[in-house]
């Protein structure tokens, strides 16, 4: 189950039409972004927003039908809607639509409940929790070797020991070390975008943001969590106005389409095991089907919306 989120475990080489020929197409930019030229039609940067969006998920939309050929059409219900929502760029639910706390970057798939948190009970998120002591000493291992956390680019005091990225196991990452780690994750639908132990300074936090996708829900799996008590608290995270103190042991899900800041009031670090995951109510052909469209998206454009966002700098 934890490789459903691997991009590399779907085939790469996609057949695609080609655009059509009354479009000049230039080299891909230096970005990994695909260029037209003036002569290019339709005119105007909106036009040619929606030329090439509606154009892209034309070839997602044939892609995933050669896939799942054998599908019922009860199977692939949410995956056509998630497709034509996308390529017509649909206004999201009334409900979501008008609530200040979300947005979402990167794709948006219907019919899934969406709320600021989640239920963390049954598995895999139960497994998780009893491997909390062994995942521990892991940690505490890896800390005692002086194994370094890497700066991200975040606020001072923000740093990540990365396990996974974009569905990758991450090279410098000792996995032979942590088979109890590795173990807990195989249980888990990873999303394909970033598995990390993450450090938080004292005094420091995150601004508030949002992260993609609006199926990717993030699993906080407390490991160094000080309480200090009185005035000063615990460290916490704040999703659409709503506070989460982390605690050693306990597993909690939110999701990261709905604003969210953090802040350590203490004086000592916290780290955390992040887990970016599968909304639970995908099934996993949905999840399949996701990643088939991701992979598209990297290979025909060089990279996604979701990492060009100014959220993701």
């Amino acid at each position: 189950l934890g490789q459903v989120g691997d991009v590399e475990h779907l085939p790469m080489a996609i057949c695609v039409d080609a655009p059509s020929p009354v479009c000049d197409l230039e080299p891909m930019s230096a970005g990994g972004r695909l260029c037209m030229s003036a002569q290019a039609i339709p005119k105007g940067e909106a036009a040619e927003e929606a030329y090439w969006r509606a154009w892209f998920w034309d070839q997602a939309e044939k892609a995933i039908e050669e896939r799942f050929a054998t599908a019922s059409k009860r199977e692939l219900k949410r995956v056509r809607a998630y497709v034509a929502a996308n390529r017509d760029a649909a206004p999201l639910p009334k409900k979501l639509r008008k609530n200040p706390q979300y947005e979402v970057i990167g794709g948006f798939f219907p019919g899934l409940t969406t709320e600021p948190f989640h239920d963390a009970a049954g598995q895999p998120w139960s497994a998780l929790r009893e491997a909390y002591p062994r995942i521990k000493r892991e940690l505490e291992a890896l800390l005692q070797r002086e194994m370094e956390f890497k700066d991200v680019g975040k606020p001072l005091g923000w740093r990540t020991m990365p396990i996974f990225y974009k569905g990758t196991l991450c090279e410098d990452f000792p996995a032979a070390d942590c088979p109890h780690t590795m173990d807990a994750l195989s249980t888990i639908r990873l999303a394909g975008e970033t598995v990390a132990f993450q450090r938080q300074s004292p005094g420091t936090g995150l601004p508030r943001h949002v992260d993609p996708c609006s199926w990717v829900l993030a699993c906080h799996l407390g490991l160094v969590c000080p309480d200090e008590g009185g005035a000063v608290g615990s460290p916490y995270i704040a999703v659409a106005g709503s506070k989460y103190h982390w605690r050693d042991g306990n597993v909690m899900l939110f999701d990261p389409s709905f604003r969210h800041e953090t802040f350590n009031p203490t004086s000592q670090e916290r780290i955390i095991l992040n887990i970016d995951v599968f909304h639970p109510e995908l099934t996993d052909l949905e999840c399949e089907a996701i990643q088939l469209t991701i992979a598209l998206k990297k290979e025909l454009f060089g990279t996604t919306e979701e990492e060009l966002h100014e959220t993701r700098q």
